[in-house]
């Protein structure tokens, strides 16, 4: 744990703020402190305790972010399917294969995509 009193310390430092004077409790668990101030900052236990890993955790979705990515890869995906269409002059049992799968890839993210605006509709938080 002396590892990862160092690591806190420094990032307290660079944070200009107090790291947790003790990071483990009495029977050698993590202590509310030190809990309480990696998740005010967001930081990664596996980073804190082990040194592994990214130094924040990665913040929870939302529901405005997932429509988001879902919609640019809504777009993509019709993008290469145009592509696939366009290179697509021969029929052969890979550009078939090809055509039904980019097809079957654009049905899934359309259904994604319905999905996820209904969950919208549905008073889900953002």
């Amino acid at each position: 744990m002396k590892d990862a009193l160092s690591r806190l310390q420094n990032f307290a430092l660079m944070a200009q703020e107090q790291a947790p004077a003790l990071i483990d409790g009495a029977d050698g668990e993590p202590s509310p402190a030190f809990l309480d101030y990696c998740s005010k900052h967001n930081l990664s236990l596996d980073w804190v305790i082990c040194g592994e890993g990214e130094m924040r955790r990665r913040e929870a979705p939302n529901l405005a972010t997932i429509e988001t990515d879902a919609t640019f890869l809504h777009g993509l995906l019709q993008g290469v399917c145009v592509l696939v269409d366009t290179l697509n002059h021969s029929a052969s049992p890979t550009s078939n294969a090809l055509n039904a799968l980019t097809d079957e890839v654009v049905q899934k993210a359309d259904r994604l995509l319905s999905d996820i605006s209904r969950l919208n509709m549905n008073g889900e938080t953002r």
